[in-house]
């Protein structure tokens, strides 16, 4: 039995998704200025780089967060959170006799039925 998720349990999947990448974004934005902070007051080089290449990571990983909340914020507004108004219901049209309406040939391009080859009339 298949089961289809309900608005309610959207939402909530969403927010707690967000809520996620915004704990991680707070996590990222404290990395990256411990380590940059500490890379300025550091007097060996090759510590100094290292911290300033783990504060660059940081600052990368921070950025694909930030556009991952942006995709979540947008996935949720666009999932309907808010009430949209009911679409009107189109009226019903009879495709196949709309096309044959369509379809007439003229009376210089229909064929005799007894000149048709492919449809020779009956005797």
């Amino acid at each position: 039995m298949e089961m289809t998720p309900t608005r309610k349990t959207r939402i909530i999947n969403s927010a707690i998704l967000i809520v996620t990448l915004i704990a991680i974004a707070s996590g990222l934005v404290v990395l990256t200025l411990l380590t940059s902070h500490a890379a300025a007051q550091m007097q060996d080089v090759r510590a100094q780089q290292l911290l300033a290449r783990l504060a660059w990571v940081s600052l990368t990983l921070l950025a694909v967060t930030c556009i991952l909340l942006l995709w979540a914020a947008m996935r949720l507004y666009r999932s309907g959170i808010f009430e949209t108004k009911p679409h009107k219901r189109t009226p019903y049209v009879d495709a196949w006799a709309l096309a044959g309406k369509r379809f007439q040939l003229s009376d210089d391009e229909k064929i005799p039925p007894d000149e048709d080859p492919e449809n020779p009339a009956e005797p």
